[in-house]
């Protein structure tokens, strides 16, 4: 399943830690504390940050992600499972640097 590939990824991650927070099936993965990727076990995709509201909408505009159901912050985006696991990987990468990058100004 894609949700253990995200676990694998960023278990590796240093400064990662996964999260519980809204119940057993919603999991957060913070670097530092910050959030930089969401997944529900079961559901449609994976959540993660972009550099931005541009970005997000031109990513949702292609149809490569989508508006997430609950995170409406800008920057924030839907990848579906079908995704190639190497682009997820990436997008994944991408996110916990932004983040950490961030979380260190």
């Amino acid at each position: 399943m894609r949700e253990a590939f995200v676990d694998i990824y960023c278990k590796d991650l240093i400064g990662t830690k996964r999260t519980t927070p809204f119940g057993d099936d919603t999991v957060i993965w913070t670097v530092y504390d910050h959030m930089f990727v969401a997944y529900t076990v079961g559901g449609e995709g994976l959540s993660l940050r972009t550099n931005g509201r541009i970005s997000a909408h031109m990513l949702v505009g292609t149809g490569r992600a989508a508006s997430p159901p609950y995170l409406k912050q800008d920057g924030w985006v839907l990848f579906p499972w079908d995704t190639r696991p190497e682009e997820l990987r990436d997008r994944i990468g991408a996110s916990y640097r932004l983040v950490l990058n961030d979380g260190n100004r």
